[in-house]
């Protein structure tokens, strides 16, 4: 019995409209055309599915129990269909991706080679900034997505925003620093050394050490030593007495390692607070979507192990702030 799709949606139409004419010019066909189609389908099944013999169509006891079944197969049919274009989507697709550094080295860059191992054929964009130059990528059009400091944007009213981490984060400085010689820091001590970090957000000027000065046209904070890959700032502190700032599991590696080590102070504001961002009511790509699922998945874990790192390593008394 070869049953086609096609003469199933005729079936239905020639039931919503009880007029072969009607119902052949729903399905944009013509009249001779769906009789035949009707006629070769009941050959098919070889019973009569429709009563022809008054004014208005109606289907037989056979025709209504096919018609039941048509219309759970023609929507389980264009539910397949939908899935299979979001997997063409995600095998084939393309979009584009801004990283803050903070963002990427917790787990927005993880999240992009998760993505690749599990769709080798995906193709992205990357580029990894600064979170202002993230908001404005996103907002001229060149991303699709961006992924950094979401505290200056929350509210704006080009941006969807989805808040994704918020982390707390540490001071560090390398071993032997004189600063570990003492059990509990001030804003004073830490003043007496210099900052080498990126600039951060107004929200946390009430929480730095002294040595930072404002940016007048951002408020933003400037460090004496402003740079913006954690890498280059882990080698300017195991250079020098300078200080940095990071969550634990992105330092977790030189920690072990005994080649740094995390300073005895913590005070609320001192976390990393990021998310995705991309123009409002534009809607994503596939690939964009399943990215966000798959940061979302690693930020459970990752967020526990910070947590956990804390607790290892930055003392009880720093911790209550």
């Amino acid at each position: 019995m070869n049953v086609t799709l096609r003469q199933l949606r005729h079936a239905l139409a020639l039931q919503r409209h009880g007029n072969f004419h009607r119902g052949a010019q729903a399905e944009k066909i013509s009249q001779p055309a769906l009789s035949r189609s009707i006629r070769s389908l009941e050959e098919t099944l070889g019973v009569p599915l429709f009563d022809r013999s008054s004014p208005r169509v109606i289907p037989t006891a056979f025709g209504k129990a096919l018609l039941r079944r048509a219309e759970a197969v023609i929507a389980q049919t264009a539910e397949l269909k939908h899935e299979i274009d979001l997997l063409q989507g995600l095998l084939t697709g393309y979009f584009s991706v801004a990283m803050g550094y903070l963002a990427a080295e917790f787990s927005v860059a993880a999240a992009l080679g998760e993505m690749v191992r599990r769709h080798p054929g995906i193709r992205c964009r990357t580029t990894l900034a600064n979170w202002r130059t993230v908001v404005k990528l996103v907002l001229s059009g060149e991303v699709d997505l961006g992924a950094g400091e979401i505290s200056t944007v929350r509210d704006h009213a080009d941006l969807q925003v989805e808040p994704v981490g918020q982390h707390r984060i540490i001071l560090y400085c390398r071993a032997g620093h004189p600063l570990l010689a003492r059990r509990r820091l001030s804003h004073a001590d830490l003043g007496e050394f210099p900052m080498a970090m990126p600039r951060t957000p107004p929200r946390a000027r009430n929480v730095l050490p002294p040595g930072f000065r404002m940016d007048p046209e951002t408020a933003d904070m400037i460090p004496a030593i402003e740079i913006e890959e954690l890498s280059s700032a882990r080698a300017v502190v195991l250079a020098s007495n300078a200080l940095s700032a990071a969550a634990p599991i992105q330092i977790e590696s030189s920690l072990r390692q005994g080649e740094l080590c995390v300073l005895p102070f913590w005070q609320p504001g001192m976390t990393l607070d990021y998310g995705f961002m991309h123009i409002r009511d534009r809607m994503l790509s596939p690939a964009a979507s399943m990215f966000m699922d798959i940061v979302r998945e690693l930020e459970v874990d990752r967020t526990r192990r910070n947590l956990e790192l804390i607790e290892e390593y930055l003392p009880l008394a720093a911790r209550a702030g």
